[in-house]
């Protein structure tokens, strides 16, 4: 099957830094999730509390067509996230296919949890449940 430039840049992006690092590249993913969180402070969106950088991370990449929904439940500061829609879904089946972890690779999460992070000033970590193609669930958890 014929795959397209962007997935091709990033599939290879993503093996590269695999093959780099190994599991040193959970820097690098939460280096993206920063990236996501800085870009959304300059748009100007609030970022004040829990429930705002949440809704926030939901509204930035809905506006840029990466997610369909992003819905999640918080209690005790803790979150889970639910997301559908995932536009990412052909990097995710390449990395099934070529045996690299998803363990915080996801941009959805990572930015929750970074956002989190700033509006709390506590630290985070998350754990991903797979649903059906496209959808996924995750445990935004302090530490």
């Amino acid at each position: 099957m014929e795959r397209d430039p962007q997935t091709i840049v990033l599939t290879g992006l993503v093996e590269s830094i695999w093959d780099t690092l190994g599991e040193g590249w959970r820097a690098i993913w939460r280096q993206v999730g920063e990236d996501f969180y800085e870009s959304m402070q300059e748009g100007g969106r609030d970022l004040s509390t829990p429930e705002a950088c949440l809704n926030s991370v939901k509204e930035y990449f809905i506006k840029y067509g990466t997610l369909s929904d992003l819905t999640y439940e918080l209690e005790d500061g803790e979150a889970i996230v639910k997301v559908e829609g995932c536009a990412f879904m052909p990097t995710v089946n390449y990395m099934d296919a070529h045996k690299i972890p998803e363990e915080y690779s996801c941009p959805y999460f990572n930015s929750c949890m970074v956002a989190l992070e700033h509006a709390t000033g506590n630290m985070y970590s998350w754990t991903r449940d797979k649903d059906e193609a496209g959808n996924c669930h995750a445990h935004i958890k302090r530490i």
